[in-house]
């Protein structure tokens, strides 16, 4: 399974499985105040926080063959814009896939975000259709919605996640 999800490429992206020399890349990317606004636990505060998250996301690869992906432009290589892709999560009791993604600003409207999401709808449908995927979105965190949405997935219910209401979307 793992190389089936370890190395993608999209019409504009690249999608790789996240490496050790990640590490800077986590940090610059979940350090940013910007890109962390509707995130719970605020912005990444040190290299070593960067570590444990990415130790995690490896921890994934690992164990099941899928995690969140580095997102680079197919024209500019080895410059991460984001992270995200799916990893496997208990919400509520259920096994599921979280999707998500989180991207550099100055990546914000390009679309990327939606063309990482519907790559990793497409491979969860075709080799994990048994497990539900859902995408956890802050309330007010449009952009996420709207990716959401555009790629035809719905509101099923509010959750309480990490002590924040969220907005728990599911394919339609």
């Amino acid at each position: 399974m793992t190389q089936v999800f370890e190395r993608m490429t999209t019409e504009r992206l690249l999608l790789r499985a996240v490496r050790d020399s990640d590490v800077e890349a986590v940090f610059v990317l979940h350090g940013d105040p910007e890109t962390n606004r509707y995130s719970a636990s605020g912005p990444m505060r040190s290299l070593d926080a960067a570590r444990t998250q990415l130790g995690v996301w490896l921890d994934d690869w690992a164990r099941t063959g899928i995690g969140y992906w580095v997102v680079e432009r197919r024209e500019e290589p080895g410059v991460a814009v984001g992270f995200g892709g799916l990893r496997h999560k208990v919400l509520d009791g259920q096994q599921v896939l979280n999707l998500a993604y989180r991207f550099a600003p100055n990546a914000w409207g390009s679309g990327y975000a939606t063309e990482l999401a519907r790559a990793a709808l497409e491979l969860a449908r075709e080799h994990l259709p048994q497990t539900p995927v859902v995408a956890v979105i802050h309330p007010e965190n449009e952009a996420s919605i709207r990716v959401a949405t555009r790629l035809g997935m719905r509101l099923d219910r509010i959750i309480d996640y990490e002590g924040v209401p969220s907005r728990l979307y599911v394919p339609a």
